[in-house]
């Protein structure tokens, strides 16, 4: 591609991107994110990263939908101004260069109504909530937002396109939201806002733009060969999303697609009274492996939390302290975050020290009661609400388990009689 055709496409890009920051819908969608944002990161105790997840669940939902059906829209309105307009308008490009570039500036719009909400409710979360700013867990959640939104738009545009209604958007829109509300009772693969289907994601995106370019090209008689290749490049994206997803399904990653008999081991584990505490494996924030095991001979305080619930994740600073007060004692603090993403629990690793062991669990599809995970191991160990903290002695046995507000307030003071029975 030679300089001026570059600087042909960019000028393309910041064109369409301002036009889209233009509307009113941009701007209304904006708004309304931020006075949420600020809802969310306002409460007293907020830390950065419950605050930056808070907002970004309402940027991979609600914004999700809006993209879905905004991407919809643009796809209906270019179908009745007939595709020669689309195309032949632009200054410069081909139908392939053109739609790429209409989904680039789409994305890159909806990411900023994101980081604006985002902004919104940093400010919230240190001037109100009275916490300090990280930057840190604000740019994990914009990155967390970029597949699912370029997903969204590639659904809403492309479906539009493909069956010549707006029905098939409000569809996807009904899909994505219906998904993440039903995860106890669906398949993981299912939910496309998860992290840990990037790549599916990517593959997915690509697909469905290559997909809608081939339909531009067919449109214009001289485009016809173009759409020809394009069409075939869709197709054999569309084939790697689906070979991606047999593997995500054949991952044993999903109890209701793949029983898993050692997660069904640790599920009919159950706490008895002088017996050890349910074992376990989970990994930590890096990827490491860390069993309960690891720690035996130490005195152990097992909590349960999850980003979901505020309440739970002021929970880690109590944590913290306890953790660097009682090191020198030899107290291993293992704080076991409960959500279906990974990219959710990371940022709170940066909320605490090195003492304490921030550890995944991503539930899979076992017991009732708790929204954000129905893991074997809240089974075992009854966990009916977070937060959740268990204390047990050096030979693993639960001497104290700490539920409502005013137990939790009696950690340091329980742990302290733990450390000192030697």
């Amino acid at each position: 591609m030679t300089r001026s055709n570059v600087q042909g496409v960019t000028a393309l890009l910041r064109r369409e991107y301002q036009l889209s920051r233009r509307s009113a819908s941009f701007w209304a969608v904006a708004a309304l994110g931020s006075v949420l944002g600020i809802w969310r990161g306002s409460s007293p105790g907020t830390l950065a990263a419950a605050a930056a997840h808070q907002t970004s669940q309402i940027v991979l939902l609600g914004v999700g939908v809006m993209a879905i059906l905004l991407a919809g829209s643009a796809a209906a309105r270019d179908r009745r101004r007939a595709t020669e307009e689309f195309v032949l308008v632009k200054p410069m490009g081909t139908a392939p260069v053109l739609v790429a570039i209409r989904f680039a500036a789409s994305i890159l719009s909806l990411l900023t109504v994101a980081a604006i909400m985002l902004v919104a409710t940093a400010a919230a979360q240190t001037t109100l909530a009275g916490t300090p700013v990280r930057a840190g867990p604000y740019v994990a959640a914009l990155h967390r937002c970029l597949f699912p939104l370029a997903v969204a738009t590639a659904l809403g545009y492309s479906l539009t396109s493909l069956f010549g209604t707006q029905l098939a958007a409000g569809v996807a829109a009904v899909y994505w939201v219906a998904v993440p509300l039903a995860r106890p009772h669906t398949p993981v693969v299912l939910d496309l806002t998860l992290s840990q289907h990037w790549p599916q994601c990517a593959l997915l995106c690509c697909a469905l733009v290559a997909l809608t370019a081939s339909l531009h090209a067919r449109a214009l008689r001289s485009g016809r060969h173009t759409g020809q290749w394009v069409g075939g490049v869709s197709l054999l994206l569309l084939g790697a999303t689906a070979l991606a997803v047999l593997g995500a399904l054949r991952s044993g990653d999903d109890a209701l697609v793949d029983p898993d008999p050692v997660l069904a081991a640790i599920a009919s584990q159950a706490i008895a009274d002088d017996d050890p505490a349910p074992g376990f494996w989970l990994r930590d924030t890096r990827g490491n492996l860390v069993g309960l095991s690891d720690f035996d001979g130490r005195p152990v305080l097992l909590a349960f939390w999850g980003p979901a619930s505020l309440e739970a994740t002021r929970l880690l600073p109590s944590l913290d302290a306890v953790a660097g007060r009682y090191a020198d004692a030899g107290l291993c603090v293992l704080a076991v975050g409960l959500d279906r993403d990974p990219a959710a629990i990371a940022p709170f690793a940066g909320e605490v020290r090195g003492d304490v062991i921030v550890l995944w669990d991503c539930g899979r599809h076992f017991g009732d009661g708790l929204e954000w995970s129905d893991s074997p191991l809240t089974v075992a160990y009854d966990v009916r609400a977070v937060p959740t903290v268990f204390v047990l002695d050096r030979q693993r046995r639960i001497v104290a388990t700490l539920t409502e507000q005013a137990a939790l307030e009696r950690l340091e003071s329980v742990v302290e009689q733990l450390v000192g029975a030697r």
